[in-house]
């Protein structure tokens, strides 16, 4: 004697069935549970314990809202790992890392985001530990922001590389790839267009007035504050100035006022400092000195993190686009675990000038 199937199994069979015979195609919304209790003749509760079984095996994914979405068969059960160590540093990942949660969720793929991605100082002991954990787990693929600021790091960042290719897990870089510009490792990154960046802050002082620029940064400042240095030393040269017109300042932490001395002897009245941080800092040393911001020097940052309105001059940013990076970093993990040996794609991104009290729109 058979024993007739619950109804939601027959209604979850009935949908599969739609669905893998393409009566509903990926990327398409199935219709209304209203729609379907008429369709299927059953009761509400009855279509979302159909929807849920096929959310949770990542055939359809469920938003509220929104609506049940048709996912990829083959992209279904990938998981992707995050090994991003400096991540709690550099507040510009936060929200980049968000989006490609989100992202992933709405594709049908597994973010794993491991616990040891706190505050911990020795990234090098960080990074090994993530990319042991995503090889033993049997991870698909892993986004990978390279390590700065510690010793032979292009050896040690190649070497984590190394261990996750050998594991076959596809890697796409953020932010920065390992080698120093131009030259370039086979692997997908995404980030930003740091030259233009550059370009595109001092052009804006250049309209606004400004006619000695300085650029500053830490001591050995990273690959993708360097790029943004070339783009400030092109944008002189595009306006008529010369590259010895620029003048590159160290923030010394130990002696933040003598980053102020040295740019008022220099009658600077337009700085670029290589990120938000650095601006925040030498703003507040600035206000403090008694700088007249912006009447007696501008100021410039980059990635416009959530704080860099609400210093007590409002800074002047280039805004990363963190939504279309997590995006775009999706869809190429996606494209290069499906086809391993593709070519490699590098896609850089078009930020946009926050304008703000420390550098304002171009005055009349």
């Amino acid at each position: 004697m058979s024993v007739e199937k619950p109804k939601y199994l027959q209604v979850y069979d009935a949908i599969k069935y739609q669905i893998r015979s393409q009566a509903y195609r990926v990327g398409e919304l199935l219709p209304a549970e209203a729609e379907l209790c008429e369709q299927f003749n059953s009761s509400r509760p009855t279509i979302a314990k159909a929807l849920n079984l096929l959310s949770q095996e990542g055939v359809v994914h469920r938003k509220a809202g929104f609506g049940t979405q048709v996912l990829p068969p083959q992209v279904e059960a990938l998981k992707i790992g995050l090994l991003i160590p400096q991540l709690a540093q550099t507040e510009i990942f936060e929200p980049i890392c968000a989006s490609i949660t989100e992202c992933a969720h709405e594709a049908g793929l597994h973010v794993i985001r491991p616990p040891e991605l706190g505050r911990s100082a020795d990234f090098r002991k960080m990074a090994e530990s993530l990319a042991a954990q995503f090889i033993s787990m049997k991870v698909n693929g892993v986004f990978f922001t390279p390590i700065e600021y510690i010793p032979n790091h292009e050896e040690f960042n190649l070497a984590i590389l190394e261990r996750l290719s050998q594991a076959g897990i596809s890697v796409v870089l953020l932010d920065r790839d390992i080698y120093p510009w131009p030259r370039q490792t086979p692997y997908d990154l995404i980030g930003i267009d740091n030259i233009e960046a550059g370009f595109v802050v001092a052009g804006h002082m250049i309209s606004n007035g400004c006619r000695r620029i300085a650029f500053v940064s830490e001591p050995n400042p990273a690959m993708t504050i360097q790029l943004r240095q070339i783009g400030v030393r092109e944008a002189l040269i595009q306006n008529g100035f010369s590259t010895r017109d620029l003048r590159t300042v160290n923030f010394e932490s130990e002696h933040p006022e003598a980053v102020v001395e040295t740019l008022r002897r220099e009658q600077v009245t337009g700085v670029v400092c290589a990120n938000d941080v650095t601006a925040a800092r030498l703003l507040r040393i600035m206000v403090d000195g008694g700088v007249r911001i912006p009447e007696e020097m501008q100021v410039c940052g980059f990635d416009d993190v959530k704080y860099a309105s609400l210093l007590a001059v409002p800074l002047t940013s280039y805004q990363q686009p963190c939504l279309d990076i997590g995006k775009i970093a999706v869809n190429t993990m996606i494209a290069r675990i499906q086809h391993p040996e593709g070519p490699t794609h590098r896609t850089t991104l078009k930020g946009r000038l926050v304008m703000r009290d420390s550098a304002p729109a171009r005055r009349s």
